[in-house]
């Protein structure tokens, strides 16, 4: 029979999102009662759209076993191609899809070299970081590429649904359901957890590991693209340094939530929660005028933090097995 404080310990590893959460709104709250203002929460909500979406994949990713290390990179590099044909005269709709696709195709890129290349996935996104930041800055020379359409800038940046819920998260919340049914409602998922949980075992069960790799970092790519389109609609223009911690960041929120970096476990409720937490912390510091080098602290903190709470929980999990 288990003691009181073991029980006690489990709840707080179990539902350790959730109190962090609650933790920090109190915390703030108490130093700036305008932290859970309407507004500001609506704000820090949009500030943290893309890395939410960034973050979907990212879960996926972590389940399986595998790391991406360029997703903020892409984000940069679809944000300068969209801005540069829209300023050649292509028309949004048709552009929009080339740079969706592009973020996809990166994606499907990182399997295929770490499949048949045989590279550790860590690796492989480490190399295409640093190429698809590097086409970022040689298209845009290093500049600001602006964008001028209206009707993107409401999409992806600063319009309003029912002029009060903020576009990025409006797509957030949609991407939200989406991952959420993909991760938990079907075989994708399932498989996916079976990969990470055991790899050699998922292959004699059947499951096509290649396959499900590809579909996997493809959706990451995808996500990533997306993730990239409300950054330019935020900044109104491509950037090639846009993202530079957005990877970072996706990885942090996603193992507080729960996703263990060796792979097998994960929650897209968790997730969420991990972006909130991510949320809470910079617009928290932000509200007290914390300089962006002290959130950059806060930010290594935090993933030493997450990956201490993975650590635990695999360290319980074996417990209780035992």
């Amino acid at each position: 029979m288990k003691s009181k404080g073991s029980r006690i310990g489990q709840f707080c590893i179990k539902y350790r999102t959730v109190l962090i959460l609650v933790a920090l709104i109190i915390v703030f709250t108490c130093l700036n009662p305008v932290f859970v203002n309407g507004k500001n929460v609506l704000n820090m909500l949009k500030r943290m759209s893309y890395v939410a979406l960034t973050a979907y994949g990212i879960t996926f990713i972590l389940t399986m076993g595998e790391l991406d290390m360029s997703g903020g990179s892409m984000a940069a590099l679809v944000g300068v191609v969209l801005a540069t044909l829209l300023n050649k005269g292509v028309p949004l709709g048709l552009a929009l899809i080339i740079v969706i696709v592009m973020g996809a195709l990166g994606g499907t890129l990182n399997a295929l070299i770490n499949i048949y290349g045989k590279i550790n996935a860590f690796l492989v996104t480490l190399a295409t970081m640093n190429i698809y930041r590097g086409l970022a800055m040689t298209i845009s020379n290093g500049r600001t590429i602006p964008i001028k359409k209206e009707k993107f800038a409401f999409m992806f940046g600063n319009g309003t649904l029912f002029g009060v819920i903020p576009m990025p998260v409006v797509i957030m919340l949609i991407f939200f359901v989406i991952c959420f049914l993909l991760y938990h409602k079907t075989k994708l998922g399932y498989y996916t957890k079976c990969i990470g949980g055991n790899v050699e075992a998922a292959k004699v069960a059947g499951i096509n590991v290649v396959r499900y790799k590809i579909i996997v970092f493809t959706l990451a790519g995808f996500l990533a693209g997306m993730a990239g389109l409300i950054l330019s609609g935020l900044m109104n223009g491509g950037m090639s340094d846009l993202g530079e911690t957005l990877s970072m960041d996706a990885i942090a929120a996603s193992v507080l939530g729960g996703t263990a970096i060796s792979g097998g476990i994960g929650s897209m409720w968790g997730t969420l929660g991990g972006v909130l937490i991510m949320g809470c912390l910079n617009g928290g510091m932000s509200l007290l005028g914390a300089q962006s080098h002290h959130q950059m602290l806060v930010k290594g903190l935090v993933i030493i933090f997450a990956v201490y709470l993975d650590n635990v929980l695999k360290d319980k999990t074996v417990v209780t097995k035992d």
